[in-house]
């Protein structure tokens, strides 16, 4: 997924190919159907795991379910 593709979200919700382990923040804003902003923030307060690989930000894909099956998720407040 390189460029300005758009990741296909298939159905039956299964959002992470077995193939791929690490995500780029705007691919995880759109696994999670929320904007990279948003994202951004999680990342920030600690919410969402991540690790920075040269420029890039990943978020690998276990971190990526973790976040989504949580209850709860901290709030961020809008900057």
């Amino acid at each position: 997924m390189f460029g300005n593709e758009t990741p296909e979200i298939p159905e039956g919700g299964d959002v992470t190919p077995p193939f791929r382990l690490l995500y780029p923040v705007p691919e995880v804003a759109i696994l999670l159907g929320i904007s990279r902003k948003q994202v951004d923030r999680y990342i920030k307060s600690g919410a969402l795991r991540s690790r920075k690989v040269g420029r890039r930000r990943l978020v690998h894909r276990d971190w990526i379910n973790a976040f989504a099956e949580a209850d709860e998720h901290e709030t961020v407040d809008v900057a």
